[in-house]
């Protein structure tokens, strides 16, 4: 017979010390996992019951009630696809449970939730096991919605996610929001996401949502060349949040590290000129080797205690940076194109103007291809799985060595070919 569990996940604690509520079946050789939507504190969860347990009087409210009548739905739903399997003779699968138990418990949930009563759910559910970046994704993404529903008076129900809501979130993104192409390819697939959630939990039954389509433009790739980074290295700036929003960025530069990654760098993740760090976005441990550039960085800041570099919020770097730019004359004009509604529009711009935090990871990244670096190396440093990702910089990269063809070899003084005379 099949036994049923419920336990606190470990090695998934979250910022609040909260763990996600887990459900175990085993049954013969299958022992799935079902996250029941719910992340709790320790503390108060009853092992023994395998219930959350009412918090103090003075204790801020834990959702216990909630909660529980959750644990109580997953456990009716799952005693009853097994006994309908057993019954009926029908294998006992992952895939078989996961669907009789989800639809099951997904039908006798409240169904006069609102939409976002649901995302903040969704949202408070993902972040046992997302970075918190996607949190504040998902906060955008809500954000958007809300201001969608406020600005057209079109109410977002969670049943009548169709074509109509479609047109009209587009018509919205792109006439109101003049927004590009890539936000709101990027509210779709969050959008998708967040349905297919609500699928799987029989919140929704019309599966409309999955032919919507947005298109995904490919960025141009902003970097600083070489020659542009060493003189931001270089430079001397009389403004110490300057030089140290300027030694931050260079550090990026030259370790392809994520301004997350970079936040959160503590001196015990430095070991023989290496860092091993665990990634925030991928959750993978990675070994990041230090030149010479990056190790001198480090040197400046060995008077820190306990972190191996300064720290600097997201936002006020990515603003410091582009002050540091401009102020270095990192100027040249930059010409690229946008898309809204898949119309173009180009622009021209100093490159300091273009400079964000992320523009580090692809500086790194560009450069080292300029270099000669072994793209698998590069990958191995930086992260990145997909092959496909790699392409725009190779791309830059082979346009760099031509234009440098150009500058050097086809370009020395008085030794220029000579047309050759025609053979008669």
């Amino acid at each position: 017979m099949a036994n049923i569990h419920f336990y606190l996940q470990s090695g998934k604690i979250n910022k609040k010390g909260q763990q996600p509520i887990v459900m175990r079946i085993t049954h013969q050789n299958i022992r799935p996992l079902f996250f029941i939507g719910f992340v709790v504190n320790p503390k108060y969860w009853s092992q023994s019951n395998e219930k959350v347990k009412k918090p103090k009087d003075d204790e801020q409210d834990n959702k216990y009630i909630s909660i529980n009548e959750r644990i109580s739905l997953f456990r009716q739903a799952a005693d009853a696809a097994i006994n309908n399997a057993l019954r009926d003779d029908i294998q006992i699968t992952e895939a078989y449970l996961k669907n009789n138990i989800f639809n099951v418990s997904g039908k006798q949930r409240k169904t006069n939730m609102t939409f976002f009563e649901v995302l903040d759910e969704y949202i408070e559910s993902s972040k046992a096991v997302r970075a918190n970046r996607t949190i504040v994704c998902y906060g955008t993404f809500k954000n958007f919605l809300l201001d969608f529903e406020k600005d057209t008076k079109y109410k977002v129900d969670l049943h009548a996610i169709n074509f109509k809501f479609f047109d009209n979130l587009r018509t919205y993104a792109f006439v109101k929001r003049k927004a590009k192409d890539n936000y709101f390819a990027k509210i779709i697939s969050n959008l998708k996401a967040f349905l297919t959630w609500c699928q799987k939990r029989g919140y929704v039954k019309d599966f409309t949502y999955k032919e919507f389509k947005a298109v995904e433009r490919e960025k141009d790739v902003i970097y600083l060349t070489l020659d542009e980074l060493m003189i931001l290295l270089n430079f001397k700036f009389e403004s110490p949040k300057r030089a140290r929003a300027r030694d931050l960025f260079c550090f990026m530069c030259f370790t392809g590290m994520r301004v997350s990654d970079l936040r959160n760098l503590k001196k015990e993740n430095i070991k023989d000129g290496q860092i091993f760090k665990t990634i925030v976005k991928t959750h993978k441990t990675e070994v990041i080797p230090l030149n010479q550039f990056a190790q001198a960085i480090l040197a400046k800041y060995e008077h820190l205690e306990i972190t191996p570099l300064p720290k600097l919020s997201s936002q006020k770097l990515n603003d410091h940076i582009k002050d540091c730019c401009e102020e270095a004359e990192i100027n040249t004009r930059v010409h690229y194109v946008d898309y809204s509604g898949g119309k173009a529009r180009e622009h021209s711009e100093p490159k300091w103007k273009l400079i964000t935090n992320h523009t580090a990871r692809k500086t790194f990244i560009t450069n080292s291809i300029v270099l000669g670096m072994n793209t698998k190396t590069i990958k191995d440093i930086t992260g990145h799985k997909k092959d496909s990702v790699f392409n725009k910089y190779v791309k830059i990269s082979e346009e760099f060595k031509k234009l440098e063809m150009d500058r050097t070899w086809d370009n020395i003084p008085g030794h220029q070919i000579k047309k050759a005379p025609d053979i008669k």
